[in-house]
């Protein structure tokens, strides 16, 4: 073991992160990082260093302002401890968010790996965002929560960690509301308290050896600036093994709060409670086909608040609608199966998370919107982060011929970032050839209305990504997979959201959704083009190219 000592007189300790990439570390390598104050071991990292590092991690140093910290490193090459220091600039100030592989128009983290969103919420003209977050390295690991504002759900700062590991495990998912009438009695202030429920995942970590995962709280009391962690924790004793992802939503006939947690298998559990503190088991729900991360949210159907429905998302895009009775989920439908589930693929447990993962609701958004995040997995290479957030998507709960359907697609701010727009009606793919240059770009908000004849094969490419309709067996088909998609009136309307990183689909009006996993657009590729058409056939277009979200 090596050890260092500093004064903590800087904000930031900086540490120059390998390129080490894969889920996980490889053990022979991993070096543990141990933060210690007075002797007592405050934050312990497992990473991997390097003398060229893919990007530099950042400890926050505000904590311990002014304190003398110690630093001990056990495993890997433990005279790379010479390597870390204090600043109070960021070693990559002149070149962050700006850098080649960085998304346009999408939420990415500034370094490390991000997955599940988490928290979700909207406070007093303020989005917050919270994620899982590895703040040092580029898989799975040293789970925090990242925490990000903005007033647009568009343009995002960045903040200090909200939640980081302690001895009890690691931050695992869960939601966030605002406790509005103070039925917690924690009101001190202003401010109404917000409340953070999370995972504390024993077991992951060594300082977490032989401990269980565990539904806990965090609680601000000063707008969402600061969270300090429940001293009641945790909530209630464990259930199961897996025991996590806890989403909370308030009841506001029954005057009381809903938790549904992912118990194991695919069985999810709720609980309920009147102050957010005190919390009484429910039943026990199956998820057909699900695992993890479920969300609670409220939906009108066809917007009229008379038909207001419960949905139960199960991870990653099945659902379920009914009502609250009793503490009992009346359920109005089975298990709807989400568009990962409907794919044809002979590789289906690769394609299941085909669009995006573990998505999220905000809680308390303005105007009874119900607003979406999700997970979109994707590694830019030598940039400093991996994966991004879809771009946010507004929910609603339509009629259809096979009953009530939640519609997914993007939210009305996505307009704001448009810089020109170039559309044309009833053309044939020919027309594309002479759309002006600088009408494409990396960034753009397309829609395409398509004529297509019985028995037709449509096919073209979106900045080099090969799109497929067959009229025979009425299946969009994609690089992932195919799945059914019917016409409507004889037409195929498309709305790509393309970007460095990814490419997200809406068809149907929003019944169909989903984003091509693992295959980046091509750089070099910003058109439409052709591969398969008739050319009679019918085509209207609106290619809207979108500002980046970064200053």
């Amino acid at each position: 073991m090596k050890s260092r000592k500093f004064l903590a007189d800087h904000k930031y300790l900086l540490l120059p992160l390998a390129k080490a990439g894969g889920w996980f570390l490889p053990q022979d390598q991993v070096q543990y990082i141990g933060l210690y104050t007075n002797g007592v071991l405050r934050e312990e990292i497992e990473t991997i260093l390097s003398e060229t590092p893919r990007t530099w991690g950042v400890l926050y140093l505000e904590a311990y302002r002014d304190e003398e910290i110690e630093i001990r490193m056990e495993g890997g090459d433990e005279e790379q401890i010479r390597l870390l220091r204090i600043s109070d600039q960021m070693p990559d100030e002149d070149t962050l968010y700006h850098e080649p592989g960085r998304a346009l128009v999408h939420f990415t983290p500034m370094r490390g790996f991000m997955n599940d969103p988490n928290g979700l919420l909207y406070y007093r003209g303020t989005y917050h965002l919270f994620a899982q977050l590895n703040p040092y390295g580029f898989g799975a690991g040293n789970t925090h929560w990242l925490h990000a504002v903005s007033s647009d759900l568009l343009h995002w700062e960045e903040k200090p960690y909200a939640l980081l590991p302690d001895a009890g495990g690691r931050m695992y998912s869960g939601g966030g509301v605002v406790d509005l009438t103070n039925s917690s009695g924690m009101k001190t202030g202003e401010h109404d308290p917000i409340f953070l429920f999370y995972t504390d995942a024993g077991c992951k970590t060594r300082w977490s050896q032989g401990k269980y995962f565990t539904i806990c709280a965090a609680v601000s009391l000063d707008g969402g600036a600061h969270f300090a962690k429940y001293e009641g924790n945790p909530l209630f004793p464990h259930k199961s093994f897996l025991n996590r992802d806890p989403k909370v939503l308030r009841d506001p006939v029954n005057g009381e709060w809903i938790m549904m947690i992912y118990t194991d298998g695919d069985r999810y559990t709720l609980f309920f409670s009147k102050d957010l503190l005190h919390w009484e088991e429910g039943e026990t729900i199956r998820g057909y086909c699900s695992a993890e991360c479920p969300d609670l949210f409220w939906l009108d159907l066809n917007g009229d608040p008379e038909k207001r429905k419960l949905v139960l998302w199960f991870c990653a895009d099945n659902y379920m609608i009914g009502q609250m009775k009793d503490r009992r989920f009346i359920r109005e439908t089975e298990i709807i199966e989400g568009p990962s589930h409907q794919i044809f693929s002979d590789y289906p447990n690769l394609a299941r998370t085909s669009g995006g993962y573990a998505s999220q609701t905000f809680t308390h958004a303005p105007d009874g919107r119900v607003i979406q995040l999700s997970w979109l997995m994707m590694d830019p290479g030598d940039a400093p982060y991996v994966s991004t957030m879809s771009i946010p998507n507004e929910l609603r709960l339509v009629s259809t011929a096979a009953g009530p359907r939640i519609s997914v697609l993007p939210v009305q701010e996505v307009r704001q970032l448009a810089q020109n727009t170039f559309s044309f009606k009833n053309r044939g793919f020919e027309e594309f050839s002479r759309i002006p240059r600088d009408a494409f770009g990396e960034s753009m908000d397309i829609r395409l209305r398509m004529t297509v004849r019985e028995g037709q094969l449509l096919a073209f490419s979106v900045r080099g990504i090969l799109v497929v309709y067959d009229d025979r067996l009425k299946r969009l088909i994609l690089p992932t997979g195919a799945y059914h998609i019917d016409l409507t009136d004889g037409h195929l309307d498309l709305r790509f959201i393309t970007d460095r990183t990814s490419v997200e689909i809406y068809t149907a009006d929003g019944l169909f959704n989903t984003a091509v996993k693992g295959m980046a657009p091509s750089p070099f590729d910003l058109g439409i083009r052709p591969v398969f058409v008739e050319a009679d056939t019918g085509i209207d277009v609106e290619v809207t190219k979108l500002n980046g979200i970064w200053k």
